[in-house]
């Protein structure tokens, strides 16, 4: 038969909270093994034993208190919103951005508009203390929350944000140049599309190798994360079958990629190189890179590799972004598409 004060014969629903944990701090699943642990010992135990028991137990206990409760104070010291209210440049820098990308018709704009100094408790504003009683918004989550518009320059005066999140949204055009700035500085964290941080619309590699009959590849990356990989292959139904076909993979740039590779690009001087460069060998690979800015698609062509390092720098850069593509589907063509040479001004 159970002990009768066995967890067995006594339901937990008939516990009262306040029988076994004086603390209302204490979780309940705590008291319940207190309860159980301590209720569940036999009578006669030797002196070592008990005093493990009491050790091991301890040690439990106190591992479920700390996670239980220093857990929930964590979460209410980062959760807690600031009381202090921003600056007056802040706060006008909130409301341009609520007025300029629709607020009214986000998924979730609770506390928005609100009396001066409720800012930090509006939904998605983070604050934090700058000192000297002062306090300042250093992060905007508003990714997925149906923003359309374009971000306003006004926002540019939240000098001290540090963190700006609004992927997934319906928005136009780019960034204040002065947060674009500090993102390009390493002070800002982006999570954003790629076409609100550069005017870069695509990135186009073509790989082909002039001795080889199956050795072309081409990748074709996107400022709104479509990504497109075309790779010319053999059929080999018989020995000395010499047809080809296309395959096509499709997928999405990762993250801030392509904002990213476009900063590297720009930074290594593509758009003032020479179109050409090659070295005086029979057999080799041509690398020709075309980047679209501005509606201008410009091209570099590069053949045994004769062009300069950054050239180097900038292809094995878009190698390194299409290796990290998540591709989603797969499919044939008869040929790969070329590209429309008509398109480069130079």
């Amino acid at each position: 038969m159970p002990h009768r004060d066995h967890p067995a014969s006594v339901s937990w629903a008939s516990l009262r909270q306040t029988d076994l944990c004086p603390y209302e701090w204490l979780a309940p699943s705590v008291c319940y093994t207190f309860y159980s642990s301590s209720r569940t010992r036999p009578a006669r135990r030797r002196k070592g034993a008990m005093r493990t028991i009491i050790r091991d137990f301890g040690l439990v206990v106190g591992f479920m208190v700390c996670a239980e409760c220093f857990g929930q104070l964590v979460w209410k010291a980062f959760s807690s919103p600031i009381d202090e209210a921003v600056s007056p440049q802040e706060r006008q820098a909130l409301l341009a951005l609520y007025e300029a990308t629709d607020g009214s018709h986000w998924k979730d704009h609770t506390g928005w508009l609100g009396p001066v100094g409720t800012e930090c408790a509006w939904y998605g504003v983070e604050c934090a203390p700058r000192g000297n009683g002062q306090t300042a918004v250093y992060a905007l989550v508003l990714f997925e929350n149906n923003l359309h518009g374009t971000i306003p320059a006004a926002l540019g005066q939240l000098a001290h944000l540090e963190s700006l999140h609004i992927f997934g949204n319906h928005l136009s055009g780019m960034l204040p140049d002065a947060l674009v700035r500090r993102w390009r500085l390493g002070l800002l964290d982006v999570s954003a599309e790629g076409s609100l941080l550069t005017d870069v619309s695509e990135i186009d590699f073509e790989s082909s190798a002039s001795a080889l009959l199956c050795g072309r590849d081409r990748i074709v990356l996107r400022s709104d994360g479509s990504a497109v990989f075309f790779t010319e292959r053999c059929r080999n139904t018989t020995p000395k079958d010499r047809a080809t076909f296309c395959e096509v993979k499709e997928g999405r740039i990762l993250g801030m990629e392509f904002a990213t590779l476009a900063l590297l690009v720009e930074k290594n001087g593509f758009f003032s190189l020479q179109r050409n460069y090659q070295r005086n060998i029979t057999d080799s690979l041509f690398l020709s890179t075309r980047v679209t800015r501005g509606a201008k698609t410009y091209e570099v062509v590069d053949y045994a590799g004769g062009g300069p390092f950054e050239l180097w720098v900038i292809q094995r850069a878009i190698e390194g972004v299409a290796s990290s593509i998540e591709w989603e589907k797969t499919k044939t063509l008869a040929a790969c598409p070329r590209w429309d040479g008509s398109k480069s001004p130079r």
